[in-house]
């Protein structure tokens, strides 16, 4: 956590820093503590060490610099605004004529100007000591001055001479541009932070020897797997010269120095063992700095190619998704986004529920590559997927031997794989309720047992789950276990459906035609007035995968590079075999008809008797007649009924 301390002279500030702090950085990483004291009063023994920044106005600032050489000190700013509040006030309360303004340094305060402005005889005094202030107010009050406006040690020496005096009060502008800037200095302190850590673990953690050589030929810098390469000890190493320390790699450092260029794959054989050289230089302009010096033992690199190439074809172990993928516009997604960035920030359970085809599995991924495992492993499961025969081998995996069939050398199971990661249960209330104990106990110990094993393995693993279905309804129905809901279900996320936030549609419908355009081809360009409000009032099932399905229906379907609306209700409403209507109970007054009537004369003036009684609405209509409104669509064009 940054924490940056406020010395505020007088209480009233403090309540303005404290608002303009809840309102700016409470979410933003960065504790703020206030402290009121006078500049005469600050200790000397103040114990700033705890504290990324420090911050105080005028002679209080110049105190804390004295303090700390190490801590970066911001200064409130005593604005012209702040000046010209304090002559208007003292105007008012005291009819003064000739004022004192005290400063600790300029800032650009002409005293000519606020005379101008304020129509009174106003003179500053920069006084960058406090213990020089009293003699100064001294002769301000000989030199006929009746009024003293400054900090608090030039009021209290004005009040003990008998003059007027005011207590300069900083604005809430200058509050806001101060903790900006504390702010500014929070984000570079964090990256300074990360990349020194970058370079720590970079150079600490390779699998080859590091050493960084500056132009004089000191060795500055050499890593740990340098040293065990070259047979060395850091302390006889560090701020040596290298010829002295190595002379075999001194010759290729000056021709690297020379060069400008770097110099790879240098063979040379130390104490008995082979090992490649590289000499990269470190240009600053024309000027070489130093050099980098890479070394790697030969009979490690197909080793260490190996692991890479393995490394690298494992599948299904990242999240490529994040929020900034989620295509939206509506109100009610930002606020469902914005409280998946918050159950980001800590890594307690989360259950996701959402109807089909919401995209529960890019919210998971989302979620994962903003947390900090988002650098660790994000292992998608879909329960519904793997049969119950292979649900536990896959899951927790099994020893050696285990079972008849078993991989020699036997199997990570996926809740290890996703060790300090994440481990995305997907369709979560299709696992078998005898299974579901075995997943509870790995949840409440936090440990993995593996088929055929004897021996327990920690694992860390944040889990979040998702289902279309109600879970505590499976619990009544005893589908699903009452502990293993309570267990997964500490966060709750409600994905909407796409009928929820039909602003969204459009939106999403365009990217959808923009990647089929590219997969096929294509120039669409988009669709008609009457098209856009046909698929605007689709119900759409199932949700954005059943939306990017019609998106690519039509980019097949598609003449033109313009959508119309006969083009859209085809897509939307495609022919399909037709279930006959037989006597709905809405219309049941129709059913006494002679029996010489076809059933699709009584059929079409079903449809005209719902259409009527529902004043044209179609979606109420075709509740009253107990269909879907694209069947009760393809009716009305089949019987030719317009409406």
């Amino acid at each position: 956590m940054f924490k940056a301390l406020l010395i505020v002279p007088y209480p009233e500030l403090e309540e303005i820093v404290l608002n303009v702090y809840e309102n700016m950085l409470t979410d933003k990483g960065i504790q703020v503590d206030i402290l009121v004291k006078r500049a005469e009063d600050i200790a000397r023994d103040l114990d700033l060490h705890e504290y990324n920044v420090v911050i105080g106005r005028g002679h209080t600032a110049k105190i804390l610099r004295s303090l700390t050489a190490n801590i970066p000190v911001i200064e409130i700013p005593i604005t012209g605004y702040d000046i010209l509040r304090g002559v208007e006030e003292v105007r008012k309360i005291y009819a003064s004529k000739k004022i004192a303004i005290f400063l600790s340094d300029v800032r650009n305060h002409d005293a000519a100007l606020l005379s101008a402005v304020s129509g009174l005889d106003i003179q500053t005094f920069v006084v960058p000591d406090i213990k020089r202030i009293p003699s100064i107010v001294e002769k301000a009050a000989a030199d006929g001055y009746d009024t003293v406006i400054g900090g608090y040690s030039a009021k209290t020496a004005a009040d003990r001479i008998g003059l007027h005096s005011f207590t300069i009060n900083t604005g809430e502008e200058a509050v806001v541009q101060v903790l900006k800037e504390a702010l500014n200095i929070m984000h570079s302190l964090e990256k300074e932070r990360e990349r020194t850590k970058l370079y720590q673990t970079v150079t600490q953690a390779s699998k080859e020897g590091i050493l960084y050589v500056n132009h004089g030929g000191i060795i500055e810098m050499i890593n740990s797997k340098g040293l065990q390469m070259l047979t060395s000890s850091l302390e006889t190493i560090h701020n040596q010269k290298l010829c002295e320390a190595y002379p075999y790699l001194d010759s290729l450092f000056q021709k690297g120095m020379n060069r400008k260029k770097p110099i790879l794959n240098e063979l040379l054989e130390v104490e008995e063992n082979k090992i490649t050289f590289d000499f990269v230089p470190v240009l600053v302009g024309d000027s070489v700095a130093g050099i980098v010096i890479t070394c790697q033992s030969v009979t490690k690199i197909q080793q260490i190619e190996t692991q890479i190439r393995k490394k690298l074809s494992e599948k299904g172990l990242v999240a490529k998704y994040h929020f900034s993928d989620i295509i939206h516009r509506s109100e009610i997604m930002e606020e469902t986004i914005f409280l998946a960035q918050r159950y980001a920030a800590v890594s307690s359970n989360i259950l996701i529920v959402g109807e089909t085809g919401t995209g529960k599995e890019l919210m998971a991924q989302g979620i994962h590559n903003v947390s900090e495992r988002k650098n660790k492993p994000f292992v998608a499961v879909n329960c519904a997927a793997l049969p119950e025969n292979l649900l536990e081998s896959e899951l927790f995996g099994y020893a050696d031997g285990a079972f008849t069939g078993s991989r020699r050398g036997g199997k990570i199971g996926l809740v290890e794989q996703a060790h300090q990661g994440t481990l995305f249960l997907d369709e979560i209330s299709e696992l078998p309720i005898n299974f579901q104990g075995k997943l509870l106990r790995v949840l409440q110990e936090k440990q993995v047992r593996r088929i055929g094993d004897d021996r327990v393995i920690d694992v860390d693993v944040r889990i979040i789950a998702a289902t279309n279905r109600n879970l505590k309804q499976q619990v009544k129905e005893g589908k699903f276990r009452q502990d293993l809901l309570y267990r997964l279900d500490i966060l709750k996320l409600y994905i909407p459906a796409l009928r929820e936030r039909r602003e969204d549609i459009t939106l999403i419908f365009q990217n959808s035609i923009k990647k089929y355009n590219k997969r096929f081809g294509r120039d669409i360009s988009g669709c008609t007035k009457e098209a856009e409000e046909a698929l605007c009032n689709y119900p759409f099932e199932g949700n954005i995968r059943e939306l990017s399905n019609i998106a690519e229906r039509l980019c097949v379907m598609a003449r033109d590079n313009i959508i119309d609306e006969r083009l859209m209700r085809a897509a939307l409403y495609p022919d399909d075999v037709e279930v006959p209507i037989y006597g709905t109970p809405d219309i049941q007054d129709r059913e006494d008809r002679g029996a010489g009537e076809s059933r699709l004369e009584s059929e079409r003036e079903r449809i005209v008797d719902a259409l009527r009684k529902t004043e044209g609405k179609k979606t109420e209509a075709a509740k009253l007649l107990q269909m879907d409104r694209s069947t009760l669509w393809r009716k009305m064009k089949h019987y030719q009924i317009h409406w």
